[in-house]
């Protein structure tokens, strides 16, 4: 019983000092857990451009509880996406020289990244659970100006062998800004694609095109429901605030999906998809564009390890927001 209290009490410090730092203010395998079956390798290199000029719709997503999805996360009597067992997976890569040192840590602060802990969990008023520490996954954003060009190159289907930046895939970013809503100017300058090294991801070797990510296929925080997804990378790049080099060489992720946002800004949950036309944000607008910038960056020797990550946006409490999570609502698919 005491190593039962004390196991959840490592668990709530754990989320506590993770959660409430990063998102103050109210993101090959062992096992293969929990993953669709990976696509075969890619016959030849597909080509896909996204962009979205300036003038049209761009949300600054804000800090704010999550939803949990039954399907995803199960139910308090048979709960599903836990953490612990990812963890002990990344530590018997790390043990076999198969995954960077840092991720088991790396884990522990930042559970989202692929599950949440059974502790983290909260019962609503309807019996269903969600995550109450403010995410940057939750139902509110606020309108704001923005635009981006991205070309992405996907060379391989599935993650090749070696380091996290060992593949052939890559992406030109022409073009990749926005503001925040007090009107801070931020600009990206990409470095290079990763394959990020965490239990159940599989990435395609860092770009992806057409196929499924987030919810419960393994790739990317569960929080995020599973979604068609046109074109993704995960990579590494440099964040400019007001003309300044502010966040250097931070892990950041974009993806072109179905729309999962409804027409009041709700991010939907797994048993919600696919949204009909007039329940979307623009009803003719099938797919939208997702950025964040996370709070990990890459370190030599180690791995990816975590970093807190400051905006220039100050949030109700006094404190700038920890996080980058930008939706462009009006994108171009162009193949």
């Amino acid at each position: 019983m005491k190593d039962s209290k004390s196991r959840k009490k490592q668990w709530i410090a754990l989320l506590f000092s993770s959660l409430v730092l990063v998102l103050a203010g109210c993101a090959t395998n062992g096992s293969n857990l929990d993953r669709k079956p990976a696509q075969g390798s890619a016959v030849a290199p597909l080509e896909v451009t996204v962009k979205q000029d300036p003038g049209k719709i761009v949300y600054w997503v804000l800090p704010g509880p999550r939803r949990l999805s039954k399907k995803v996360f199960g139910t308090p009597a048979a709960p599903k996406m836990l953490v612990t067992d990812k963890i002990r997976v990344a530590e018997n890569m790390v043990a076999a020289k198969q995954m960077p040192p840092s991720v088991p840590g790396l884990l522990k602060k930042m559970p989202i990244l692929v599950g949440v802990p059974l502790m983290a969990r909260k019962i609503d008023k309807n019996g269903n659970w969600v995550l109450a520490m403010p995410t940057p996954f939750s139902d509110r954003g606020m309108i704001v100006s923005g635009s981006f060009d991205v070309t992405y190159r996907d060379v391989v289907k599935q993650d090749p062998p070696g380091p996290p930046m060992k593949t052939p895939d890559s992406i030109d970013v022409k073009d990749l800004q926005f503001t925040d809503p007090a009107g801070n100017r931020y600009r990206i300058v990409f470095h290079h694609v990763i394959k990020p090294p965490f239990p159940g991801y599989e990435t395609d070797g860092g770009v992806m095109i057409d196929g499924w990510t987030h919810g419960s296929t393994g790739t990317g925080t569960p929080l995020m429901p599973e979604e068609k997804t046109i074109t993704a990378f995960w990579g590494v790049g440099d964040v400019y605030i007001n003309g300044t080099l502010a966040q250097p060489h931070r892990v950041m992720h974009m993806m072109t999906t179905e729309v999962v946002r409804d027409k009041n800004y709700k991010l939907a949950l797994d048993e919600d998809l696919p949204l009909a036309p007039e329940q979307r944000i623009i009803r003719d607008q099938a797919h939208h564009t997702h950025f964040i910038v996370l709070p990990i960056v890459p370190e030599k020797g180690k791995g990816p390890v975590f970093s807190p990550l400051k905006t220039a946006f100050k949030l109700p409490n006094g404190m700038v927001q920890p996080f980058i999570h930008v939706m462009y609502e009006q994108d171009e698919v162009i193949r």
